[in-house]
């Protein structure tokens, strides 16, 4: 039960967890040090003495300090997702189009985070004690946001979309999404193949902005009845209502970061000089509370999805009857993607979202036979 790029996929995962705890580690030592070192509280006055409107002055102290956070970790940046990748063949793009798109989602990213960061600081001058429920909503609206979205003013920033002309396939593919009382816009080709190898499909967006994406990559590697296969999974996704219970569990699980942090705060805020959760000063160690937290529960998070992604396999088998075609694109992906067959069992638990790769070919196989 091996693949021919079985060594390669493991020495590909190693280095991977390596890099995944160095961040990890690497974080939280940076925010800490940031905020013990006095650099916080030494840009939030130097800020403070700019403007004394509270969002610009979050705007600038944020601004300086992802800008520093950014330069501490742009080494692990390159290596991770350039060095890495072209050192086993996963990405096709030159240093130029690799730092086109870094940018890219440092823009992104920032402007989003800023946005997140602005709103939680309202609820934290505003409502000092209730803030935490009224931020967990404020996270479940803005993930039913993004999500709807994501493919139509997002997605066309970093990925260029057009209409599949394949007249069979966008029928099977649409057929599909019919059949399953989930009707799409449209079938659409996502350009990966100029950056990756890699291949990947999914169904996004909500109601009128639902259609279906399907990378180069999977369109030029794998038959009709595959990708039908994996498309399927992403039905059953939608048709399990994954996503609204993963916006259930995540709006519980902000609430309960939130609570910690703001029980917490008593302990750190006199001890650190901060005024209270409301200053921007104390902003390292707010981060460090949440990330700790989401660390604690990221096991159980992760045990969820993958039971979901089981869930969603199962029916990907039963909506096609395909058992066979799933389970060779399962091992075609592995094989693209360099997905590590048999990763350390605590790996598994913390940090794997999907079962791992063949523990998903298995299972198909077996409904095969």
């Amino acid at each position: 039960m091996t693949t021919p790029s079985d060594s390669d996929a493991r020495r590909y995962a190693r280095i991977r967890y390596r890099l995944v705890l160095i961040e990890l580690v690497g974080w939280l030592c940076f925010l800490l040090a940031y905020q013990g070192a006095g650099l916080s509280a030494a840009t939030a006055r130097w800020v403070a003495t700019l403007t004394h409107a509270q969002p610009l002055c979050i705007l600038g102290y944020l601004a300086i300090f992802g800008t520093c956070s950014y330069v501490v970790f742009f080494p692990l940046h390159v290596y991770g997702g350039f060095v890495l990748e072209h050192r086993f063949g996963l990405s096709r793009l030159r240093l130029t189009g690799w730092l086109v798109r870094e940018a890219k989602q440092v823009a992104v990213s920032a402007a989003l985070g800023l946005l997140l960061a602005e709103g939680l600081y309202a609820l934290l001058r505003a409502m000092p004690r209730s803030w935490p429920v009224f931020a967990s909503l404020g996270w479940i609206a803005f993930s039913v946001v993004l999500a709807r979205v994501f493919p139509t003013w997002l997605l066309p920033i970093f990925y260029k979309t057009v209409p599949i002309t394949d007249v069979s396939l966008v029928h099977r593919l649409l057929t599909l999404c019919e059949r399953t009382r989930l009707p799409a816009l449209g079938v659409f080709r996502i350009a990966l193949g100029a950056e990756t190898r890699k291949a990947n499909a999914a169904l996004a967006g909500f109601g009128s902005t639902r259609r279906v994406l399907v990378s180069d990559t999977l369109l030029e590697r794998f038959p009709a009845e595959e990708i039908e296969t994996v498309l399927g999974h992403e039905l059953g996704h939608h048709r399990h209502h994954h996503i609204g219970k993963l916006l259930v569990i995540g709006g519980f699980s902000s609430l309960v970061a939130f609570s910690v942090v703001n029980a917490s705060s008593r302990l750190w805020l006199v001890p650190l000089g901060i005024q209270g959760l409301a200053d921007i000063a104390g902003f390292p160690m707010l981060m460090a509370w949440l990330s700790f937290v989401g660390l604690v529960g990221l096991p159980i998070q992760n045990g969820l999805s993958r039971h979901f992604e089981r869930q969603a396999d199962r029916f990907a088998v039963a909506i096609t009857r395909k058992p066979s075609a799933f389970a060779a694109a399962l091992r075609r992906l592995a094989e693209l993607n360099l997905a590590d067959p048999d990763p350390p069992r605590w790996v598994e638990l913390i940090f794997y979202d999907h079962p791992p790769i063949m523990k998903r070919i298995v299972a198909a196989e077996a409904a095969a036979t």
